[in-house]
C-alpha cells in the first residue's frame, strides 16, 4: 500500500472513531509503528488531526472532550460489551456511583431488573436512561452546576451531594489509560470531580475500552494502584499483551 493510501485511510479511521493508536494501526496496515507516527506527525503538521501521547485525535473535535452526543455513537459496541461485563460485578443491595461518561450510560442499561440496588450518578443522561424503572432501583441524582455539553452537574453542590452518601462501587471511564500513571481526563474539572469520587468508594472499576488503552490525555485521577478492576474489550488483547503485566488490579475483557 502506498503512503499516500495508507494516510487516507488512518484519517478516515481517526474522523470515524475520533481517536487511534500507534500501536492498532501498525497492526491493521502491517507497518512498523514507526512508519505510523511518521504518518501521524505528517498528518499533525497538516491540520488533519491532533497528535496525543501513543497516537492521534480528530482535529475537527473542539479542544478538550467531546460533546455527549458526539461520544455517544462511538465504540458502541465495545461499550456495550463493557457494560454487560461490568454489571456482574455489583451485589444486592449496594450503593453504586456511575460518572457521566458514555460507558456508564451503557453499564446503566446493562443493569439486571431482578437485582435490588441504589443508583448514584451526576449524569441526566444515566438518569433519564433509568427513570422509567420502577423496581429493585433507587436513583439519587447528585445536582449542582448544569453542564449542557456533557449533560451532566458538577461543582460544590455535587462535592457536598455525594460526601453525605456511602458508595460501595464506583464505575467509570475516562479519556485514555497510561499503564504506568493511570487514568486521565482531558477536563481538569471533571478530573478533579473523579478524584474526589474515587477517594470516597469502598472499590472502584475504571471502564475504557481498547482505543482508551495508551492514551494520555491532560489531567491525571487515578493511579493504577487505586484500581480495583479495569474492564476493556477484546480489542485490548495485543496491547495488555505487552503493556498490561504484573497489574495492581484485575484486568477483565468483555466476553
Amino acid at each position: 500500500m502506498l503512503a499516500a493510501e495508507r494516510q487516507r485511510k488512518i484519517l478516515e479511521k481517526v474522523r470515524r472513531d475520533g481517536t487511534v493508536r500507534t500501536t492498532d494501526l501498525a497492526r491493521d496496515f502491517v507497518v512498523t509503528e514507526e512508519t505510523i507516527r511518521r504518518d501521524l506527525d505528517l498528518l499533525g503538521r497538516r491540520g488533519h488531526l491532533r497528535r496525543t501521547h501513543g497516537g492521534a485525535m480528530d482535529a475537527t473535535a473542539p479542544l478538550g472532550e467531546l460533546s455527549q452526543t458526539e461520544r455517544e455513537s462511538r465504540q458502541l459496541d465495545e461499550k456495550i460489551a463493557i457494560g454487560r461485563e461490568a454489571v456482574r460485578l455489583i451485589c444486592p443491595r449496594e450503593t453504586i456511583l456511575l460518572d457521566a461518561s458514555t460507558t456508564a450510560l451503557e453499564f446503566a442499561d446493562q443493569l439486571p431488573e431482578d437485582v435490588p440496588v441504589r443508583v448514584v450518578t451526576y449524569s441526566l443522561a444515566v438518569i433519564e436512561r433509568l427513570a422509567s424503572r420502577d423496581s429493585n432501583l433507587e436513583l439519587i441524582q447528585l445536582g449542582g452546576s448544569y453542564e449542557a455539553r456533557g449533560r451532566r452537574f458538577s461543582g460544590m453542590l455535587t462535592e457536598s451531594a455525594l460526601r453525605a452518601l456511602r458508595i460501595d462501587r464506583f464505575f467509570f471511564s475516562g479519556g485514555g489509560l497510561d499503564p504506568i500513571r493511570g487514568v486521565s481526563e482531558p477536563n481538569p474539572e471533571q478530573a478533579r470531580l473523579k478524584r474526589m469520587m474515587l477517594q470516597h468508594a469502598e472499590w472502584s472499576c475504571a471502564l475504557l475500552d481498547h482505543t482508551k488503552l495508551g492514551v494520555q490525555t491532560d489531567f491525571y485521577f487515578a493511579a493504577p494502584e487505586e484500581l480495583d478492576v479495569l474492564v476493556t474489550d477484546r480489542g485490548a488483547k495485543i496491547y495488555a499483551k505487552s503493556h498490561l503485566k504484573d497489574l495492581p488490579y484485575e484486568l477483565k475483557f468483555a466476553r
